[in-house]
């Protein structure tokens, strides 16, 4: 890269890349999970029209899967949104199907912004779920290993939050990255909470992360990142 490029691309504005990921299998039509689900996205647009500051930064997206992976809403500024979509119930748990998606989606994401004189640090993905994967052991790590290929200078940093009857020992092999001074971690609900009362919590801690990550970075839009939800034991609700 040549010295003129080099300083033309450190002088783009820098953006940060959320990404909700929320697991739509039927079980989630139970204890209030899916309607707990579908305030995440109003709650982030209602924090993002009250901050012009949020609203320069952050660019959010929102995905489910089931069976399948699907893109409910496409990366990008909120503001520009007329209809905020919903998610829908359906199929079981393809944890392979969501990596697939997501290293698709990131990939093509990422690009853009690029192209439209944005920086942007690797993405971050809140996923949500009641379950373990149902998938085949090899396609399952086959497509995790894919979307955090360190070869992929996109791979993002993967937050995973288990509702109902999910465990972290199901869901710590699924966190990215899993070691060093930015590791991420699961979340888990204590025994006995309504899914729809844990979502609401994960709700909190993905508004309050995007909020700190967007004020870490600088006045000239030039340096800052990724701040995860506070550390403070193993249970987060």
């Amino acid at each position: 890269m040549t010295d003129e490029k080099r300083a033309t691309e450190d002088n783009r504005t820098l953006v940060l890349a959320f990404y909700v990921m929320v697991d739509v299998s039927q079980s989630m039509s139970y204890g209030g999970a899916l309607e707990s689900a579908n305030e995440i996205m109003p709650k982030v647009a209602d924090a993002i029209d009250a901050s012009p500051m949020l609203a320069d930064i952050v660019r959010f997206g929102a995905m489910d899967f089931s069976d399948d992976a699907r893109v409910v809403l496409r990366l990008g500024d909120l503001r520009n949104v007329p209809m905020i979509p919903k998610f829908t119930t359906r199929g079981r748990t393809s944890y392979a199907a969501a990596f697939r998606l997501l290293r698709q989606e990131i990939e093509r994401d990422v690009v853009q912004l690029r192209q439209d004189n944005f920086r942007v640090y690797r993405p971050v993905v809140f996923m949500i779920t009641d379950g373990e994967p149902t998938d085949e052991d090899g396609e399952l790590e086959a497509a995790y290993k894919e979307l955090t290929d360190p070869g992929f200078k996109a791979r993002p940093n993967i937050l995973v939050f288990g509702v109902g009857t999910a465990t972290k020992e199901a869901l710590d092999p699924w966190v990215y990255p899993k070691t060093g001074a930015k590791a991420m971690r699961s979340y888990v609900a204590r025994a006995g909470v309504e899914p729809k009362t844990a979502i609401a919590k994960a709700t909190e801690a993905l508004l309050g992360s995007i909020v700190a990550s967007a004020q870490s970075v600088d006045e000239a839009g030039q340096s800052g990142g990724f701040v995860p939800p506070d550390d403070d034991d193993d249970d987060w609700i």
